[in-house]
């Protein structure tokens, strides 16, 4: 879903009169010429961004940011802001957007085709009316509710926890949101080349339903050392608040 903000601007013609004489002339309205403004470039806008921050087991950390619309529920996903990297396109992707329904849109400046829109979706089974129940039976079986709560960005998130194994662990601790999430956790599962840092993987769509939003997933393994310590990963929000970002769209069409 895209929303388009469009400024009409309308001029006003006026007839001039001569102060304290008699008038001069009066134009006709047939005569009055009215200059039409070009109509401003189309932008897709995004009010919020989340930034994720990515440990995996040797302390190797990566940070990318995905932008949201809150009104529409459009996630962004900007080259720049995400680390991503689209080698397959000659031109260089630029943007991709996730809608609410599982399609998403990669807008690609090629110098053969030019500004071009490829369309991509994920399978239907995941927006499926009855997916948040079946995913919260599965999480049941998984994870059990420590106790403890933290409120953070305007976000209230309960922890859980799970058996890895003997003596291993994960952490997950979940918000629910106004939003569907379910485009940010499937952006790896499309068939894209571009993908968002998965050393320790966001898709949470089996476990979590879709208005529900991973704050922060650990996971600690004594069964392997690094360094003579546990191997441990995490994958945690960062920041959560307000941003102004813009993305142009005008000039590109959509892949025939």
């Amino acid at each position: 879903m895209k929303k388009r903000f469009i400024a009409l601007v309308g001029l006003v013609g006026w007839m001039g009169l001569a102060s304290g004489e008699q008038p001069v002339w009066a134009q006709s309205p047939l005569a009055m010429v009215t200059k039409k403004t070009a109509a401003p470039a189309e932008k897709l806008v995004f009010d919020r961004i989340l930034a994720y921050e990515q440990t995996d087991y040797n302390g190797s950390v990566v940070r990318y940011q995905v932008l949201l619309n809150s009104k529409t529920g459009q996630f962004g996903f900007d080259r720049k802001l995400a680390n991503l990297s689209f080698p397959g396109v000659v031109g260089g992707y630029t943007f991709v957007t996730g809608e609410p329904d599982g399609t998403y849109r990669v807008y690609v400046a090629d110098k053969y085709e030019g500004k071009v829109i490829m369309r991509y979706s994920v399978g239907k089974s995941y927006y499926a009316a009855n997916r948040a129940e079946a995913c919260h039976s599965r999480f049941q079986k998984r994870y059990r509710p420590t106790g403890r709560e933290g409120s953070q960005y305007g976000l209230t998130a309960t922890e859980y926890q799970a058996s890895l194994g003997r003596n291993d662990t994960e952490w997950l601790w979940v918000a629910e949101v106004p939003f569907n999430s379910y485009p940010l956790y499937l952006f790896n599962e499309i068939a894209l080349e571009a993908k968002l840092p998965d050393a320790h993987s966001i898709n949470f769509s089996s476990s979590l339903g879709p208005n529900e939003l991973l704050v922060q997933s650990k996971k600690e393994y004594y069964s392997e050392k690094v360094n003579g310590k546990p191997a441990t990963s995490t994958l945690r929000l960062v920041y959560f608040g307000p941003t102004n970002h813009t993305f142009d769209v005008s000039g590109y069409r959509f892949r025939q």
